[in-house]
């Protein structure tokens, strides 16, 4: 049984988040920990009161945060009735970031699911800042970022962002190559920059994923940049109506400037799209 991690701040992005992934493997039975750490929380409120009231507030915190368990499962319950998912709800003061680490480790898990922002996320930005913070830590386990205004859609068009200073064997990459067999999918392996530009080591990238892709219905794309890489992805994104962005993320990956770039405006209804991050270590 595959097990999905889905933290939680009880918003309506991760509420999508949540729902997404029960819709994207509907045809298999899952084991889902929706885990909700109020870190944060303690301290914030322990800062300002003696040491003796922390253990009343921490036990509030926890209380509370079961109650929005309950409801957050009997509405998932709800509408996800048709799938044979299983749901568990973890509660912790510990950091996200180390329990989401921890668990990966411990338990096994396959994907983690989260939304794009929180409760507080700007409007102008690709990600939210503990989004950034957990595709920046995360090991071992691909990240698959949600944003609150998709609607599921089956993901028949599959695109694959590269710089092509790296090749990875996305034959071997198994987040992308599963879904990519589950659906009929098209890989669009896209490029920000021209073809003739390329050095010489990205040309044998390139080559290499000609060669990896050949037994794949894959179609290769360089695009011009306009702005900025993040806005250049979503232009192309609405207009070969991709239903699903695949990123490789390492230390020095172009990625991480992805991440400070911020989205000048929305294109279409297919600029926000969910995205599967792929960490790799270098």
């Amino acid at each position: 049984m595959k097990k999905i991690l889905v933290p939680t701040d009880f918003s309506k992005n991760a509420y999508a988040a949540l729902f997404y992934v029960t819709k994207l493997f509907s045809d298999e039975a899952l084991q889902i920990t929706i885990l909700h750490s109020f870190g944060e929380e303690v301290g914030k409120l322990t800062s300002r009161v003696d040491i003796g009231r922390s253990d009343n507030i921490i036990e509030k915190l926890y209380r509370q945060s079961d109650e929005d368990g309950e409801q957050l499962l009997h509405k998932i319950r709800l509408d996800s009735s048709k799938v044979a998912h299983k749901f568990e709800v973890i509660s912790t003061p510990a950091p996200l970031s180390r329990t989401i680490n921890k668990l990966v480790s411990t338990e096994g898990i396959d994907l983690v699911v989260m939304g794009s922002k929180g409760r507080t996320g700007a409007e102008d930005v690709f990600m939210g800042s503990t989004t950034v913070a957990i595709t920046k830590s995360l090991e071992g386990c691909p990240l698959l970022i949600v944003p609150r205004e998709v609607d599921f859609v089956i993901p028949t068009n599959i695109a694959f962002a590269s710089d092509y200073n790296d090749f990875y064997q996305l034959s071997k990459l198994r987040p992308i190559v599963r879904l990519v067999r589950q659906y009929n999918s098209i890989i669009h392996l896209v490029h920000v920059g021209a073809e003739r530009e390329l050095d010489a080591i990205q040309q044998q990238n390139f080559e290499k994923y000609k060669n990896d892709l050949s037994e794949y219905d894959a179609e290769f794309h360089f695009i011009p940049k306009k702005d900025s890489i993040s806005k250049t992805l979503h232009n192309f994104i609405d207009e070969k109506q991709i239903d699903l962005l695949a990123l490789v993320f390492h230390k020095y990956s172009f990625l991480k400037q992805l991440f400070r770039e911020p989205v000048v405006s929305r294109v279409g209804k297919h600029t926000h799209v969910p995205t599967l991050v792929i960490p790799i270590k270098n």
